[in-house]
């Protein structure tokens, strides 16, 4: 009796134990203008296809594993749009017209067009990663973090990232009457 309800006990601390540990695995929230919001983690940031860059942080190059941004926003239905003479100008690669803004955890933010990290047309990388040279990202740094292997500079990496959102810029704009 005292056997079975020890078992029970530790099964029941072992539940809440990986339950626990689910609820505080690294994730990046995505949210804003698009069809779907939600959360990855890592495991999910690796089966949307991870790769490998070298990036170079404060002149040190480093090899850092992660997945593209153009990826995780697809994957929450992010789509350039239409192309073509049939589609109307205010129309054409409607997803072009939004930016993408990612949120460190100590409120640091950088702002990118769709259309930059877009590799149909952009030249920029932007890497949603979680390793680098091989290991986790230490504490400061991640779990997440997002860099930018194309910039000259690190000034556009977010350490701690914490969220991505996305937003329409879109709005007509008011031109002046002569």
């Amino acid at each position: 009796m005292k056997v079975t309800a020890r078992l029970s006990t530790l099964t029941a601390l072992l539940t809440l134990s990986q339950a626990s540990a689910t609820d505080l695995a690294p994730r990046v929230t995505v949210s804003g203008d698009l069809p779907k919001n939600g959360a990855l983690g890592i495991r999910d940031l690796e089966a949307l296809g991870a790769t490998t860059f070298e990036w170079s942080d404060h002149g040190e190059k480093h090899q850092v594993r992660g997945v593209l941004l153009d990826k995780v926003l697809a994957a929450f239905g992010y789509s350039p749009g239409a192309y073509g003479k049939q589609v109307a100008g205010n129309q054409k690669r409607a997803g072009w017209r939004k930016v993408v803004v990612a949120i460190g955890s100590d409120g640091y933010e950088v702002a990118f067009s769709c259309a930059e990290i877009s590799q149909e047309i952009g030249a920029t990388r932007a890497l949603l990663s979680w390793s680098m040279d091989g290991v986790p990202l230490r504490a400061g740094s991640g779990p997440l973090r997002l860099v930018v292997p194309t910039d000259r500079e690190p000034a556009r990496s977010v350490r701690n990232l914490e969220r991505l959102v996305v937003v329409d810029v879109s709005q007509p704009l008011t031109r002046p009457t002569h």
